[in-house]
């Protein structure tokens, strides 16, 4: 695997990829409740190394920060987006005063790898809402991660990231620590392909159970190897160090949720009830190398699992989708 911008220490931290197997149905119980714990303490624990420069507001100083009991941050290539009030007098000699207020950002952004041609998978982190600022080691404390694009030409779910970023923070849980990854194929983006410019199916690229499928141009075509990827490294990197409890990945455009005999089908269910998704899973195909798949079956207590949304999104749509993911939190096992 390429080297990774994260470097080698997060890797050391986390202890390697743990790499496990697949099934679209995800049937095992979530029986390793107390390894997230212990990794959310380890990673607050190196972040209070690397994450400086955000902890001190984006700046660029090298400066070691006190430990940090805020969610954890990433201390590379970020960017703030925060809210600006101006407010302009004008006194008795016709002069005018200026006062520019910057309040705190509402979301950082974070660039966790780079695609084939070199554009950045970007990350936003909503760090205005209160479950931004739980300790890593609450036990309250839920990350979600939703993933809008893995095949290029799907491209409905950036209306459901767009959503969610601009929710009010008293609309979303308060318990809830919120990660947006628009696409990890920004490449496939831009020329609305599904595939990365290595003509590769990165939803059949990732590690856990991966085998060799067709050949370059095919719709399904795995790669040279596991992995081989380097936007399936940085996702993999990534998961490896935020360890979300719940991840949504959309694809189009079957319409639909796949259901599950496991502890996440109650949660499942309920998506498909507040969006009006059929619950079936999705035919034809050889699923191998399935980004949610592996992230399920390498961390047994995490639920991930793909949304299937339509060709296109009616109005009101892609904010149905925001809500649902925010509602079924409240299920998780």
């Amino acid at each position: 695997m390429l080297a990774h911008p994260l470097g080698g220490a997060i890797k050391n931290w986390l202890g390697g990829s743990g790499v496990l197997g697949d099934d679209v149905a995800h049937n095992e119980e979530r029986n390793l409740a107390g390894v997230k714990s212990v990794r959310k303490v380890q990673v607050g624990l190196l972040l209070a190394v690397c994450g400086a420069t955000i902890v001190a507001g984006c700046s660029d100083s090298q400066s070691v920060a006190p430990p940090m009991t805020e969610a954890p941050q990433l201390a590379i290539a970020t960017t703030s987006t925060s809210t600006t009030s101006t407010t302009t007098t004008t006194s008795t000699t016709s002069s005018t005063t200026t006062t520019t207020t910057t309040l705190p950002p509402t979301e950082l952004t974070t660039s966790i790898g780079t695609s084939v041609q070199g554009r950045p998978i970007d990350v936003i982190h909503r760090v205005d809402i209160p479950g931004a600022q739980l300790p890593v080691d609450d036990p309250t404390r839920v990350v979600v991660l939703v993933v809008g694009v893995i095949h290029g030409d799907e491209q409905a779910g950036l209306d459901v990231i767009r959503e969610l970023r601009a929710m009010s923070p008293s609309e979303i849980p308060a318990n809830v620590d919120l990660w947006l990854l628009p696409a990890i194929n920004p490449d496939g983006v831009v020329l609305n392909q599904r595939h990365n410019v290595n003509q590769v199916d990165l939803n059949r690229n990732f590690p856990y159970k991966w085998g060799l499928i067709a050949e370059p141009g095919n719709w399904e075509y795995s790669g040279p190897s596991a992995a081989s990827e380097p936007e399936t490294q940085a996702m993999v990197e990534f998961v490896q160090y935020l360890r979300p409890d719940m991840t949504v990945w959309f694809h189009q455009d079957e319409f639909s949720i796949a259901p599950s005999s496991g502890s996440d089908g109650p949660l499942r269910r309920e998506y498909a009830r507040l969006t009006g998704l059929p619950l079936k899973g999705v035919p034809g195909g050889t699923y191998t190398g399935v980004a949610a798949t592996w992230q399920r079956k390498t961390f047994a207590d995490d639920t991930a699992f793909i949304v299937e949304l339509g060709p296109t999104l009616a109005d009101g749509e892609a904010l149905t989708h925001a809500h649902a993911i925010l509602s079924v939190v409240s299920l998780l096992p």
